[in-house]
């Protein structure tokens, strides 16, 4: 009878540590362009288990060794992990997505046939009067056009009293702001990669091509990225991105150990 307790406690044993190694841990952070306003799918295939990324981008789902992981989303290229024992020991794996590019068929949108010549091929063709609101007699606007997130903010602000209650009670407001807040940062960081060289961050400050925006976030965090990006000045700028490399790469580094 004591054996056959033994028997029994070993096997139980050996089927927790079994369960314990199967469902480990695979947990790290999505590195892409607006993560915090887009939800990625993440399923483990393998065991056909599925969760959903944070605002911040962390992930966490249970996997074992040899499981295939799939990121998927209408915004980003699937990318498709096979999950190694290293992964499963870490707690800060980077996952990169990239916005999907849809190519669109190349379209003759004219019969004119060009000569490459400008001045020739301007007389040839035929142009058409433009008619603008003035003619119509239409009031012509001047006030600046509002983005998407702030008609959104707009809309749900002028509601009455009621409307914009409800509206804060149900967080529709907060999501709306943030969403706003996400918008102007993501203007502001284009507008400071458009003041310098295309070649600029790969050639002058050595960084990887697919850590370029990662690098442009990071600096975003600092408190002086706005006010130097409004400057609209490309030698600021480029003198704030070389102040910013050292920094990122130490960020890196201990982000990577």
């Amino acid at each position: 009878m004591l054996k056959n307790y033994l028997f029994l406690l070993i096997c139980i044993c050996s089927f927790w540590e079994t369960n314990a190694q199967n469902n480990q841990e695979f947990s790290g952070t999505i590195v892409a362009d607006s993560i915090a306003e887009i939800q990625v799918n993440i399923v483990n295939y393998t065991n056909k288990l599925g969760t959903v990324n944070a605002a911040s981008g962390k992930f966490s789902i249970q996997a074992s060794e040899g499981d295939k992981v799939i990121f998927s989303s209408v915004k980003y290229e699937p990318h498709t992990v096979e999950i190694t024992s290293e992964m499963l020991q870490k707690r800060n794996n980077q996952i990169i997505l990239f916005l999907m590019v849809n190519e669109l068929e190349e379209v003759n949108i004219s019969s004119l046939t060009l000569t490459r010549d400008l001045l020739a091929d301007a007389n040839n063709m035929e142009l058409q009067p433009i008619l603008s609101a003035q003619d119509l007699g239409i009031p012509i606007r001047t006030a600046p056009r509002l983005t998407v997130e702030e008609r959104r903010l707009y809309t749900a602000s002028s509601g009455g009293p009621i409307g914009v209650l409800i509206d804060v009670l149900s967080g529709r407001m907060e999501m709306l702001n943030r969403q706003k807040k996400y918008a102007d940062l993501e203007l502001l960081i284009q507008q400071s990669k458009h003041l310098v060289p295309n070649n600029f961050f790969v050639e002058t400050l050595k960084i990887d091509p697919i850590l370029i925006d990662d690098f442009l976030y990071f600096c975003s965090n600092q408190e002086e990225f706005k006010t130097t990006v409004n400057q609209k000045d490309p030698f600021v700028m480029i003198d704030f991105f070389r102040n910013q490399k050292t920094a990122y790469k130490k960020f890196k580094k201990e982000n990577s150990e």
